[in-house]
């Protein structure tokens, strides 16, 4: 049935963003350690607050999505939905990385805010997949 293929489709969209935002956490921390941000903290925070509203945006575009409205049996909608809710949650991850590194930066190691932007991602992720479950049900 075509419907299965759409929740495999979706599971290898998010296992292919995983597996980016991981080889590219990286990369993002280094830059930002290299940046001369550390010392200059207030910079820092204004950095992190633009960060916030971009991240923040992309929370709006992805929660504001609804499979419902596309047509799950038309491969080029199936396909731009994974196109676009792939994009939001990669937005939404690179965010969630430069909070943390950021946050790490101005305060210091807190394991308590790693946790809280980890379980935020995979709500998220979790968010996108419960939506295309209930997408699912209606056709």
């Amino acid at each position: 049935m075509k419907l299965k293929l759409v929740f495999k489709e979706n599971l290898v969209k998010n296992a292919i963003l995983l597996t980016a935002l991981t080889i590219l956490r990286l990369p993002i921390q280094n830059y930002i350690e290299n940046s001369g941000l550390e010392t200059h903290k207030d910079l820092a925070g204004y950095v992190l607050a633009a960060v916030s509203i971009i991240s923040v945006l992309a929370g709006f575009g992805s929660f504001g999505f609804k499979y419902v409205k596309m047509d799950l049996k038309n491969p080029y909608q199936t396909y731009f939905a994974h196109i676009l809710t792939g994009t939001l949650l990669f937005v939404i991850g690179i965010s969630l990385i430069m909070t943390w590194k950021l946050i790490s930066l101005i305060m210091g190691p807190f394991l308590l805010m790693d946790i809280t932007l980890l379980l935020l991602y995979l709500a998220c992720a979790g968010y996108d997949y419960w939506d295309l479950v209930a997408a699912c049900k209606e056709s």
